[in-house]
């Protein structure tokens, strides 16, 4: 069983920003795979679907970003299984926009929501599928830049990155990490 997380703030108002980019690979993928059950409570919503014959939990935290490690958490707890079962989405300042990166087992990098992912697992040995939001042309405070939508000239190269990390998910389930790798971190 794999539980892929994505990374994004669950209030009004975020929807549509660069920081979200991890609910929108959670909603192409259920879009794709369509849900057997629906999973809610008070910490996140959930969607069980299954890909190539495998049993999949996909999971939208309902919390802040910097607080995304309490829903994880609930989700741990209720699932068991093993950290690398985990896939955690999500946006990425250091990673061109366009381009995807997988990681396992590294430190946050800055990012908040990782962090808090890493301190309430305890662990950083799970799975990630970094999602580049540009920052070449970064003209105000970063907190600024993330919480800000995606302008209409990005869009193609996001749309790209949201197909990357579909693709990605995909590749891990079937052929595990190193072949997913292989593949998108070129």
């Amino acid at each position: 069983m794999k539980i892929i997380v994505g990374l994004g703030n669950n209030k009004i108002g975020y929807g549509n920003t660069r920081h979200n980019i991890g609910f929108k690979v959670i909603d192409l993928v259920r879009k794709k795979y369509p849900p057997v059950n629906i999973l809610k409570t008070q910490y996140y919503r959930g969607w069980e679907i299954e890909i190539e014959g495998n049993y999949v939990v996909l999971v939208k935290p309902k919390t802040f970003m910097n607080e995304s490690g309490i829903a994880v958490k609930k989700v741990f707890e209720r699932f068991n299984g093993e950290l690398n079962d985990y896939i955690i989405i999500h946006d990425e300042l250091d990673i061109p926009l366009g381009k995807i990166k997988i990681i396992a087992g590294k430190g946050p990098g800055g990012h908040k929501g990782v962090l808090s992912v890493i301190n309430e697992l305890g662990s950083k040995d799970f799975i990630r599928i970094r999602i580049g939001i540009g920052r070449e042309n970064l003209d105000m405070p970063y907190v600024d830049f993330v919480l800000s939508p995606f302008l209409s000239e990005e869009k193609p190269l996001v749309e790209q990155s949201l197909e990357k990390a579909v693709g990605a998910i995909e590749e891990i389930i079937k052929n595990g990490i190193e072949k997913a790798m292989s593949i998108y971190n070129a």
